[in-house]
């Protein structure tokens, strides 16, 4: 007998089980259906069929997983995007993915595609037809490029991994999560929303972090680093509160050993760390039972084959993608079918992954992956620039932030070169923004002429 499919899996949940607490009210499982059923129906009317493409734009709540739903009961394809891009950002995901249907709170930054504000309901269908093999939905992932990458993902990959990380994490249907990650990200969406709908859990979702008490009856929490930095004066005045939960997971980021040995004073708890990828899911995680090894990230989960080539993660298993669309990236993949992460490191002798540097240029900003290229890209328009070249500086709070190294072509005086470039900045999302400004007569580059972004951090920002 076949395995059966995430959405099967998901449809023989006990209809009266909790589900969500969305916009402060709660949904039992089958609520959350009938929820789905009905916003399909209303995008069937709009002309959204199995196969389209929904760009969703929305803040973590109620429409925003009603829109997922919705999608996932008539099988269109989601696109979830960054509900703070604007339209410099937007714009080139659009245009890649190419979609039926945009609902976004904000219609001016579109062009050309139709756009909804609001999410409605219209008559349930009941169909939900997506099998498990079917893209269901479309990720955009930062890279060196400076253009947003699409990766596809079915309901199979996230499944057998999801899969995985429950045994990892002796998760049951019992749990209880504190969701606030952005649900546009791996990390919200995957292990969070779905995550808790395929176990037949519950998780109260709110819009954002906030570093208050954990909600009545949260038994685990998923975090960045920012998160739990935030969250150490609370942590402080309320031990008990924090005590009584049963799992704490860092991921998107490297968690710094002080940071963990902070919150493992405080609570009692040891920041249970993990290593994924939009283009992966989660790779390899520390146990819940067993030891938390300092440092990395560890082992690789059942069925996923990791390897070290030449200091590169490398990696294949059934949760990896099956390549970029709609621009494929011919070295994305070894001749022997190995993913090749772009991140350098280590299997110490036990098997425990050791994550030591990214070979990707990527800058993570309080747990998010910021693309350099893409943010150079944008200020050299400005006029006055001859070059430009951003990298990531060390922050208490966000880890990293981005810094930009420019270099004047002599045409406008400086002050007023600096406010155009931060005039300019701010048609990015916020993380994207610099922080730190340095003119500099040359950027770094190699004998090819290649701009050498490790070397900004000691020679423009010193």
């Amino acid at each position: 007998m076949p395995h059966p499919s995430f959405l099967a899996r998901w449809l023989a949940v006990d209809p009266d089980s909790a589900g969500l607490v969305l916009d402060g009210l709660p949904y039992t499982h089958g609520e959350l259906r009938a929820l789905g059923e009905r916003v399909g129906g209303w995008l069937s009317a709009l002309g959204v069929g199995p196969g389209d493409k929904v760009c969703v734009q929305l803040e973590n709540g109620r429409d925003l997983v009603a829109a997922h739903l919705g999608c996932m009961a008539i099988g269109a394809v989601r696109v979830p995007l960054n509900a703070h891009y604007r339209a410099a950002e937007v714009g080139p995901i659009v245009e890649d993915a190419a979609p039926r249907l945009v609902i976004a709170r904000d219609p001016s930054i579109y062009a050309g595609v139709p756009v909804v504000t609001t999410v409605e309901e219209g008559a349930p269908l009941g169909t939900w037809p997506t099998p498990p093999g079917d893209v269901t939905c479309w990720l955009f992932t930062s890279g060196t490029t400076g253009r947003a990458k699409g990766t596809p993902q079915t309901f199979a990959m996230w499944e057998r991994n999801l899969d995985a990380l429950a045994r990892r994490w002796e998760l049951s249907p019992e749990d209880r999560l504190w969701l606030c990650l952005p649900l546009f990200h791996t990390h919200g969406l995957v292990l969070g929303l779905h995550g808790t709908l395929l176990r037949g859990a519950s998780a109260v979702v709110t819009a954002r972090f906030d570093p208050v008490l954990p909600p009545a009856g949260t038994t685990h929490f998923y975090g960045v680093p920012t998160y739990y930095r935030r969250w150490l004066d609370t942590m402080h005045a309320h031990p008990d509160a924090f005590r009584a939960l049963r799992l704490l997971v860092s991921g998107s980021d490297g968690l710094p050993a002080e940071l963990s040995d902070a919150v493992y004073a405080a609570t009692g708890h040891r920041v249970l760390e993990r290593y994924g990828m939009t283009e992966t899911v989660i790779i390899a995680s520390n146990p819940f039972h067993g030891e938390r090894r300092a440092g990395t990230v560890g082992t690789p989960l059942d069925g996923v084959d990791v390897r070290i080539v030449e200091g590169e993660v490398q990696l294949r298993g059934p949760s990896v993608f099956g390549g970029y669309e709609p621009r494929p990236d011919p070295g994305a993949f070894t001749a022997d079918g190995y993913f090749r992460t772009g991140d350098a490191g280590e299997l110490d002798e036990s098997g425990y992954l050791r994550i030591i540097g990214r070979k990707k240029d990527l800058v993570i900003v309080g747990g998010v992956n910021v693309s350099p290229a893409e943010v150079e890209v944008h200020l050299a328009k400005v006029a006055g620039v001859a070059e430009v070249g951003c990298c990531g500086l060390p922050d208490l709070d966000l880890n990293e932030i981005v810094a930009c190294a420019v270099v004047a072509d002599g045409t406008v005086p400086l002050d007023a070169l600096r406010a155009a470039l931060e005039l300019a900045a701010k048609e990015l999302s916020g993380l994207k923004r610099p922080r730190r400004w340095a003119f500099v007569a040359a950027l770094p580059r190699n004998a090819m002429g290649k701009l050498q972004r490790a070397r900004l951090p000691g020679e423009a920002f010193a």
